[in-house]
């Protein structure tokens, strides 16, 4: 019992005594056990005969706090945690770079941020500023004009394109009311016996084949002329086809107040304006742009009516050349084209030859030809009343 208390004594003394610790064995048989010295006594320290010689305790110790809060510190202030416990303290640590490649820019961050949005984004951005610019412009992008087969597209139907029973007689054409959309084209199946050779588009002086898509208005007006019902129009010029303006209006406006024209007999009345909303526009356009308002199912020059625009496309290729059915005569066939547009514009269809020797009626399609299968070739007329 006293050995037991005595063992019990030395741990708590070794727990209370804040003084350096001791490289000795602990109390009891496990301090023995460490030492590996049979009889060592418990709680005694080292080194009573070691180098340093035997050292008394310290009589405060035994009012020392059980507890005493240590600092850790080195020769250069506290510890510190570093990557490399061997680096000198007072070397600013580097870290290494995990590729030899220069930090991302701000594109690379942007598209890693947005993914497929940032590659939508600018294209999106384009496509929106060009179809505004297209609305701009007055072009409408419309679809090719499923005419090829002669048959009637689904909005011209009722006005008559690429049919022809029920037109007006060509002894009396009359006057219509515009037609408010549709496209008239002149049709490859209807018109023609026979299909025109690739050089349907006569030789000639250089035509515009590529123009801005912007019309601009000729400048200047006309008195009113015929008696009728009125049709107000402009002339317009789309840029960059290089005819003369001032001549192209002047040749709209000789012919439309022609006796042998649309106004003849009281059917129409014209004005030409330069200001305000037309019921028509009369423009000369380039050939490239003819084929995105007009469509192209046939490989020749033509012109046509959008009606979806109220616009009379004239085909710069054909004012400057002609047609074939105008062998050297530009000018008729300049009068021919005008009054089978506007024709178009007051609401009358394709027409066919009557009879063989007899004068083409104006709205038959006299750019591709003068004959009829089955009935056989008129003669070249221009004119809506010869």
């Amino acid at each position: 019992m006293m050995r037991a208390a005595a063992v019990r004594c030395a741990i708590l003394s070794g727990v209370t005594r804040p003084g350096p610790a001791t490289r000795g064995a602990r109390a009891g048989t496990g301090g023995a056990a460490r030492t590996g010295r049979p009889g060592a006594q418990p709680g005694r320290p080292r080194g009573g005969h070691g180098r340093r010689g035997a050292r008394g305790p310290d009589p405060a110790d035994r009012f020392a706090p059980p507890y005493r809060i240590v600092t850790l510190r080195t020769p250069d202030g506290p510890l510190r945690a570093r990557i490399d416990p061997r680096e000198p303290a007072g070397r600013p640590m580097v870290f290494a770079s995990r590729s030899s490649r220069p930090p991302p820019g701000p594109v690379r961050r942007f598209v890693r941020t947005w993914g497929w949005r940032a590659y939508a984004l600018p294209v999106l951005t384009v496509l929106t500023v060009l179809c505004g610019m297209d609305v701009a412009n007055g072009s409408t992008g419309l679809p090719l004009v499923g005419t090829g087969s002669g048959a009637p597209t689904p909005q011209a139907a009722a006005t008559g394109v690429g049919a022809t029973a029920a037109a007006p007689s060509p002894a009396a054409p009359g006057p219509a009311k515009p037609t408010p959309t549709g496209i008239y084209v002149d049709d490859g199946g209807t018109g023609t016996a026979r299909p025109l050779p690739p050089t349907a588009l006569p030789p000639g002086g250089p035509y515009s084949q590529r123009g801005g898509g912007r019309y601009d208005v000729v400048p200047g007006t006309s008195k009113v002329f015929g008696s009728g019902p009125l049709h107000r129009f402009t002339v317009e010029l789309e840029a960059g086809v290089a005819d003369d303006g001032a001549a192209f209006a002047a040749a709209v406006v000789k012919t439309l107040s022609d006796p042998h024209s649309w106004g003849r007999g009281g059917r129409a009345a014209f004005q030409r304006i330069d200001t305000g909303v037309p019921d028509f526009r009369v423009t000369l356009t380039s050939s490239l742009t003819v084929r995105k308002l007009c469509g192209y199912d046939l490989p020749y020059e033509t012109s046509c009516y959008n009606g979806d625009l109220a616009r009379v496309v004239i085909n710069d290729a054909r004012w400057v050349r002609g047609a074939v059915a105008y062998p050297d005569n530009v000018p008729l066939y300049r009068v021919y084209v005008v009054n089978h547009e506007v024709g178009h514009a007051l609401g009358n269809g394709h027409l066919q030859c009557p009879r063989n020797g007899a004068l083409a009626p104006v709205m038959m399609q006299q750019t591709l030809g003068v004959s009829t299968p089955g009935v056989g070739t008129c003669k070249p007329n221009p004119y809506p009343f010869p």
